[in-house]
């Protein structure tokens, strides 16, 4: 059995990869923030990435593969998404690149469709319609310090959603939930759009990629285009709320100064080539999302979710 180092599973891509391939790796997860158990996984906490550190945990557990789902993993969809990591998170980029270069392992690098802006509905890995924002900048900065420092570098540009590992760091989906149960005003942009896909949904192309053995840069989105307002409908809808109601935000974007808001959408060419796959439809991903509710998924975290109060059927 092979094995798999997830650095960065206190986010909802890093949790949701290291749960959904543990039944076919042994899977090591190091969390960068606070600590997170994952049933079937190896976890620990890894309070600083500096470059000792990170060698340490490299050099014992001798990865066959590691993937790094640092800051850049977060969905650029998130509303805490708005501080740039700076050169801390380019720095431990670079020692973890290093690492795995040292180790001679397949090596992984979750990054952002936000790097994008418009005016192209679409970005494939030649685009060069770059976000003009801090983060986005520093995003760029972190795929070249992988890059630069290992010679077999897998650089993913994606936009994942899931269920958060912990109630106290809820991600975009828990936010809609919470707020469709709780009452409260729900209106979301119907302006800026992307092709959001399953975290799990990815960790299984993920695989994939590993088992060729790529490197280079792929885009690995959803197939479908849409937007923060089309996307809560779509899940209030599958969570049985169907009588809830959502308002459309048209608020106009700021071009391409803020992360995230405008056209992120990533055109999925080159991995359905590489690897002969179809990234799944929107609702197939939600649906999917829906039944890990159903069956008892979100407890193979350590932080039971607390956000979605009733099954619906």
């Amino acid at each position: 059995m092979h094995k798999l180092f997830v650095a960065g599973i206190d986010n909802v891509l890093g949790a949701n990869l290291a749960a959904e391939l543990a039944d076919r790796f042994d899977v090591f997860g190091l969390s960068l923030g606070d600590p997170i158990s994952i049933s079937g996984c190896r976890t620990a906490l890894c309070e600083i990435q500096d470059a000792e550190s990170i060698r340490k945990w490299m050099s014992v557990e001798q990865p066959d593969w590691l993937v790094v789902c640092g800051p850049a993993a977060n969905s650029s969809w998130n509303s805490d998404h708005d501080d740039d990591p700076g050169s801390d998170a380019i720095h431990a980029m670079r020692h973890w690149a290093t690492a795995a270069q040292a180790v001679g392992c397949e090596f992984t690098v979750i990054s952002s469709d936000g790097v994008f802006r418009g005016p192209w509905m679409f970005h494939d890995e030649q685009a060069d319609h770059y976000c003009d924002s801090s983060i986005a900048r520093t995003i760029r900065a972190i795929e070249t310090e992988a890059t630069d420092n290992c010679d077999r570098t897998l650089i993913v540009r994606t936009n994942a959603y899931g269920w958060s590992p912990s109630s106290a760091a809820p991600g975009f989906v828990e936010s809609i939930l919470h707020a469709i149960e709780e009452g409260d005003a729900c209106k979301l942009d119907c302006i800026r759009h992307a092709t959001p896909i399953l975290a799990n949904d990815l960790a299984e192309i993920l695989e994939q990629a590993f088992e060729k053995r790529l490197d280079g840069l792929f885009h690995i989105p959803g197939a479908e285009r849409t937007n923060p307002f089309a996307f809560a409908r779509r899940l209030a809808d599958q969570f049985g709320h169907t009588d809830v109601h959502i308002a459309a935000d048209d608020w106009r974007t700021q071009g391409g100064r803020m992360f995230g808001q405008g056209e992120t959408s990533l055109r999925s060419t080159s991995i359905r080539e590489a690897l002969g796959v179809a990234p799944p439809m929107l609702i197939e991903g939600i649906r999917r999302l829906h039944a890990q509710w159903e069956n008892g998924y979100c407890e193979r975290f350590g932080a039971a979710q607390t956000l979605v109060h009733e099954k619906v059927a």
